[in-house]
């Protein structure tokens, strides 16, 4: 398959292929939320200007039809001990620490039965200089059930520009049977008793008086989006950190991202309220026949046999089954609460590709030389624990 290939550098030019996109992402293997034109055009709008990013957005077409996109951005990324290196990565990721949006599924598009013509017309425009002088490409929080990751990583190979997979994270997720009681009946029993005790115990405390409210309607966004912040930041104070929508970049993104969903119908934002008040909320995407879970939060004033964010997910889960959702997704993160509900996991990968150069070498020395005195510290402080 020979395809063409264009590099897009302005927004206005990315904007304008909405349409090929949306088709594109509804023919590939990786339909996913964190892929589409309102998730990646806001997220660009939003953190575009942080460290001197530049679009680089790789469309690759046969004849008129778009088979292939590569979102890419490039930045200079600073590894220690101060070795700057120029850097590719997916639009979507590599924002500052505390506004982080934790994309994730994110990579490159491409048609099925294309996967192969994309991933070496991507590779031979990096080997040739397309997209200008670089040092590493970093494709994180890919879905590593896919197969395009491998198939990439083989064409960066074979273009003389080596390429490592890792595994970094796993997803839990539930592939939804036809009925709440078959999901129950598919958990192992203890699970099944926790989740059984712990929506019976809610029930008791609340005194028949529990109910779960859903954000339909526009008007209802902004007391949903309170809701969501107060008890988000209550679960996390508990633990001696400030809640995620503290951050004026993160709350921006999700402000203008749940306006553009919400009228397809392609966000999920619940709250569990009892005794008169919300105890849990949590906010997910609906995707390509999915349930997304993607933050949370409760009160933690309620008396420890009370467990609302069980409870909450509970409903969430068998909402989805008599929806007719195909799954529920937790995305990254094997948490506790996450493996009470799941039936099953998948990977989450990074690519890393490199040109070879002195760069890349310096930066091996210094990681070695780093690892090393870290032994070599936790070594002297053992000799000296034992000295004592």
């Amino acid at each position: 398959m020979a395809l063409s290939v264009c590099v897009i550098s302005e927004l206005a030019a990315l904007e304008q292929i909405v349409p090929d996109w949306t088709s594109l992402l509804e023919r590939s293997e990786t339909n996913e939320p964190a892929l589409s034109p309102p998730w990646l055009l806001t997220w660009w709008r939003v953190f575009g200007d942080e460290h001197e990013r530049r679009l680089a957005v790789v469309v690759l077409r046969e004849g008129g039809r778009l088979v292939g996109l590569a979102p890419l951005l490039a930045r200079t990324h600073w590894y220690a001990p101060g070795i700057p290196f120029r850097r590719l990565e997916l639009i979507g990721s590599g924002e500052n620490e505390a506004d982080e949006i934790c994309s994730e599924y994110i990579g490159i598009l491409a048609e099925r039965g294309a996967e192969e013509a994309v991933a070496k017309s991507l590779a031979q425009v990096l080997a040739s200089g397309g997209l200008g002088r670089w040092d590493e490409l970093v494709l994180p929080a890919m879905d590593g059930s896919t197969r395009l990751p491998s198939i990439l990583g083989r064409a960066l190979d074979g273009a003389t520009l080596p390429a490592a997979i890792e595994i970094t994270s796993r997803a839990p997720f539930v592939p939804l049977p036809a009925s709440w009681e078959a999901y129950l009946g598919s958990l192992p029993s203890g699970r099944r008793g926790f989740i059984q005790r712990s929506v019976r115990d809610l029930d008791r405390w609340a005194e028949g008086s529990s109910t779960v409210v859903a954000v339909e309607a526009p008007q209802d966004l902004a007391r949903g989006k309170r809701i969501l912040a107060k008890l988000h930041a209550e679960r996390w104070a508990e633990q001696g950190r400030q809640g995620l929508f503290e951050s004026p970049r993160f709350t921006r993104f999700h402000d203008e991202l749940m306006a553009a969903l919400l009228p397809r119908g392609a966000i999920e934002l619940l709250w569990l309220a009892a005794r008169g008040e919300p105890v849990a909320a949590v906010y997910s995407f609906v995707w390509n026949d999915k349930v997304y879970f993607y933050q949370s939060g409760r009160k933690t004033d309620v008396p420890n046999r009370i467990r609302p964010g069980i409870v909450l997910h509970a409903h969430a889960i068998r909402r989805a089954i008599e929806a007719g959702r195909r799954e529920y997704d937790f995305l990254g993160g094997m948490d506790a609460y996450k493996m009470t509900f799941a039936l099953a996991t998948r990977p989450l990968v990074q690519l890393r590709a490199i040109r070879p150069s002195l760069r890349e070498t310096l930066r091996v020395l210094a990681r070695q030389a780093a690892t090393h005195a870290q032994r070599v510290q936790r070594s002297f402080a053992t000799t000296s624990r034992h000295a004592a």
